[in-house]
């Protein structure tokens, strides 16, 4: 009888311990902050909230650095079924009136990076830079001036990561033309993708799987919320070959765990229309455990640091006006002259000593 109370005693000992650990983020209405990414004081990356703003272990850390693209940086002691209110990042963007005119000019700055907790080989890459997006409002045609600054402890995987990285940051930071829901239902439709009304102001993201993201209409934004990995791979299981699911079967247990989250942001009006100029912010998210049992983290974040409505003239001008040197120091400047939320300061250490 003894024994089978100590076993009691040492379990509910160990739920506690489990809640304990549970961390919960939400905005100041309650609602949960799903892609939050958490980090202990040592800079290890722990992981991510789900769609629910829900991590559900810390993994012994007590006080933990909490990042997210759309709101203020935090850092918190961890505590008992921990509930913690994130603030909105005071984004300093300047709001345009619709005009005659040809041409949308969008500033973008994006920035990157790449950590590997391996503690036998530690790489980190960075990157950040300036984007010039305009289109033609009749013909809907785009293009993209890019400048940029790269940084790497180790030369040949800069080299490597910078070919590899190209193409996807084009993709990434350019302005998008279309909707987000036509788009994603369009690139998934052989998964049957759906947007569902899940009360006021808010949708869930399905396909035949189950739930992959979330909408959320919050104070004159609209949030998506979704995880791309999963969509992919049930993209693969419905449409791919043996050959191709095998491939994928064995990308994914290579790197354990994959997780890839997205997160944009777009201004909406009264009916919850958007245009493309009305593109706020993005954060794509991508983690995973490799191999050697480090974690692998890269972080992609874009920002509309300005916006116009312009002819020709005016777009040269805006550009050359915009233009500066890509040096870190010039770079961190821009983030505090347009309210850009910090990186932890475990982040920006290592980033400021690979830089160097």
């Amino acid at each position: 009888m003894r024994h089978f109370v100590l076993m009691v005693v040492a379990a509910m000992m160990a739920t506690v311990s489990v809640k304990a650990q549970q961390l919960k983020t939400v905005d100041k209405d309650g609602q949960p902050v799903p892609y939050a990414s958490i980090s202990s004081e040592d800079g290890n990356f722990i992981g991510t909230t789900n769609l629910d703003g829900v991590l559900a272990d810390v993994k012994g850390a007590e006080v933990v650095s909490i990042t997210h693209v759309a709101y203020q940086p935090q850092k918190v002691r961890v505590g008992q079924g921990g509930v913690v209110t994130l603030d909105d990042a005071d984004f300093d963007l300047p709001e345009i009136t619709v005009t005659q005119k040809p041409l949308v000019y969008v500033q973008t700055y994006y920035r990157i990076f790449y950590i590997d907790d391996d503690p036998d080989m530690p790489v980190c890459y960075y990157r950040a830079g300036v984007l010039n997006n305009s289109y033609e409002r009749k013909t809907m045609k785009a293009s993209i001036d890019e400048e940029h600054l790269s940084a790497c402890n180790m030369g040949i995987f800069k080299t490597v990561l910078n070919t590899v990285i190209n193409p996807y940051i084009k993709r990434m930071t350019g302005l998008k033309l279309g909707k987000v829901e036509n788009r994603m239902k369009r690139n998934y439709k052989e998964i049957g993708l759906q947007f569902t009304p899940n009360g006021p102001g808010k949708q869930i993201i399905t396909d035949k799987f189950g739930t992959v993201g979330t909408v959320n209409d919050y104070q004159g934004e609209r949030r998506y919320s979704f995880d791309s990995h999963k969509l992919r791979n049930h993209m693969i299981q419905v449409t791919g070959t043996d050959k191709k699911k095998a491939k994928a079967e064995k990308r994914d247990e290579k790197k354990k765990n994959r997780e890839d989250h997205d997160f944009i942001v777009y201004r909406i009006d009264e009916q919850g229309n958007y245009a493309p100029e009305d593109y706020v912010m993005s954060q794509a998210a991508t983690s995973y455990e490799n191999a050697g049992g480090g974690n692998v983290n890269m972080l992609m974040q874009v920002f509309v640091t300005d916006r116009a409505y312009v002819n020709k003239d005016e777009l040269k001008q805006i550009k050359k006006d915009n233009k500066m040197k890509m040096t870190y120091g010039n770079l961190s400047e821009f983030e505090r002259t347009h309210k850009i939320p910090a990186l932890s300061e475990t982040f920006l250490k290592r980033i400021k000593e690979i830089v160097k």
